[in-house]
């Protein structure tokens, strides 16, 4: 794996290789070392049969050549194992593509999560300029490179094939084209397009359509360790590490694909870690065929200084003493104060088929982007698996319907309890902040018993 970096002035000044690089490593890892615009020069990182064997994890094999990361150098006759400048992105973990098979809910499968035990590899290349080249035991040099592989990613009856899923590395990046992706399942989670950020990066920015503005947002886990923001339909998301202005920008044109669900980053402080997602997933029909999906990744040097945003709008979102400003909705529970933690906002469901919700007025821009934001802790009666129904949205209404927010943008649920937020978009000059706990009943649930405990909610306008 890549080494930490020391001080940028530890680092002599190095000569400029080759466009492309191959460094054989191990028998599962090698490195390509790239010349880049800025005259320095990157080492993209490719591991295989290494991945995730959890709980959580299909597992079964590992097969194909996979994406693990990124380091900066002075030139590309460095060797990969050498210091580097700075790390963008040092991990195992999937960044390429993940799936929820109905068959095995709960676990994840792909690259990183393992293709199952009646998965395999059916397909793979690595050419440099054309030419085939062995990783492990050649030094391969080039002006581009293209791995291309395809799998079939099975469990009992659910299967999900790969079918020419393609990186490309050359000066002015590494490119992504992950081919044609198939499956007559339903697939609640399909990530097709993901990406790893080492490390503490904290702030970002995003644009929700090609060639709009670009918005500035903090990438938080509030006073937890872990974090998820919602970016809409966002087309490009970039990723800095506002102590040295490491940049990891991903651009894409999943949102124009039909099935295009939504844009996510989750922050992990225990992984030290941010992550991007593009999610094509659906419990409700089956997957069908998806292709013309592309995304690249660029490394940049930003700023190091932290962005000062917007003042909070909302009242009271810390609840240190009282709940007051907040009115209870939906018929479907109560809202009280409680103690815990400092102070938190408390919803307690009483009707198994109703939301509990809770709204407050928040007088807003009609067409900029605020920040809705929420830390929450869900409390089931009985432990064990269970889905977070906690959500938040913005409403015109002040009986805080969840039939059409604003935008047309439906609440998420938070797939696990920290810090949770929402790029929402008002078309009101006043509208409802909602904080939701969603009717239903999942393992571990109990419909009418339950709790959720909120704290520290914001909501901010993002500024370019």
């Amino acid at each position: 794996m890549l080494l930490a970096a020391p001080a940028r002035d530890a680092i002599p000044a190095g000569s400029h290789g080759p466009a492309v690089r191959v460094v054989a490593d191990t028998p599962n890892s090698f490195y390509v070392m790239s010349q880049n615009v800025r005259g320095t020069a990157f080492a993209y990182h490719f591991i295989r049969n290494v991945g995730g064997n959890s709980a959580t994890d299909l597992a079964g094999s590992w097969p194909n050549w996979r994406y693990a990361g990124c380091a900066e150098f002075p030139s590309s006759l460095m060797p990969s194992r050498a210091t580097p400048l700075r790390t963008f992105s040092n991990d195992i973990g999937a960044q390429d593509y993940a799936f929820v098979l109905p068959t095995s809910v709960g676990k994840f499968a792909g690259s990183y999560h393992g293709v199952g035990a009646g998965g395999s590899l059916t397909a793979e290349s690595l050419t440099i300029d054309g030419q085939a080249f062995d990783p492990i035991s050649s030094g391969a040099i080039g002006s581009e490179i293209v791995l291309a592989h395809s799998v079939s990613i099975t469990d009992g009856t659910s299967t999900v094939t790969v079918t020419g899923f393609k990186v490309t590395i050359n000066a002015s990046g590494i490119f992504f084209d992950p081919g044609t992706i198939s499956s007559a399942a339903a697939l609640p989670t399909a990530y097709i397009g993901m990406g790893i950020a080492t490390g503490t990066f904290d702030e970002g920015t995003f644009t929700l359509s090609s060639g709009g503005t670009e918005y500035k947002v903090p990438i938080s886990v509030g006073s937890t360790t872990y974090g998820r923001i919602y970016l809409q339909k966002a087309n490009m998301v970039s990723l800095r590490r506002t102590s040295d202005g490491a940049t990891v920008r991903f651009t894409t044109n999943a949102p124009t694909i039909s099935g295009y669900r939504r844009t996510s980053v989750v922050r992990d402080a225990n992984l030290d870690r941010s992550k991007f997602y593009f999610d094509f997933g659906s419990s409700n029909a089956a997957f069908g065929s998806v292709t013309g999906i592309a995304w690249s990744q660029t490394c940049e040097l930003g700023a190091t200084n932290a962005t000062a945003f917007a003042a909070n709008l909302i009242t009271n979102g810390t609840f240190s003493s009282d709940v007051t400003g907040w009115t209870a909705t939906h018929g479907g529970g109560n809202i009280a104060w409680n103690p815990a933690n400092g102070g938190v906002l408390r919803q307690t469901r009483h009707a198994a088929a109703i939301d509990a919700g809770a709204v407050q007025a928040v007088p807003t821009t009609i067409g900029v982007p605020y920040l809705l934001a929420a830390e929450t802790s869900y409390a089931p009666t009985v432990e064990g698996s269970y889905l977070n129904p906690c959500s938040m949205g913005l409403s015109n209404a002040a009986g805080g319907s969840t039939s059409n927010p604003t935008p047309a943008y439906p609440p998420v649920a938070f797939d696990r309890n920290g810090y949770n937020a929402h790029i929402v978009i008002p078309t009101a000059t006043t509208q409802y902040a909602m904080l939701l706990m969603r009717a239903g009943v999942a393992s571990g649930q109990d419909a009418i018993i339950d709790t959720c405990d909120w704290d520290n909610v914001s909501m901010f306008p993002l500024l370019p």
